[in-house]
């Protein structure tokens, strides 16, 4: 079963622009596993579907780490508007 998390960008870096968008899902899509990734800057938001028994969250937040990314999370979905 595929999980989906969302997490927040906390760090000093943040999601700029559409640029790093694509970079953070191009990186987090290379991860066995995982599934689909939004990453948005107005939010700083990364919202991830993942399958648990291929990855996990420390897996996801070290490869963030590695893009320069601090998070926190999960967090709560975004309500639509």
């Amino acid at each position: 079963m595929l999980k989906s998390v969302s997490l927040e960008v906390t760090g000093n870096q943040k999601l700029h622009c559409e640029s790093c968008e694509q970079r953070v899902s191009r990186v987090l899509s290379g991860i066995k596993g995982v599934h689909q990734v939004k990453a948005d800057a107005a939010s700083q938001r990364i919202d991830i579907l993942f399958d648990p028994t291929e990855t996990g969250m420390p897996m996801i937040t070290d490869r963030l780490g590695l893009l320069g990314y601090t998070t926190s999370g999960p967090v709560a979905p975004a309500t639509p508007k």
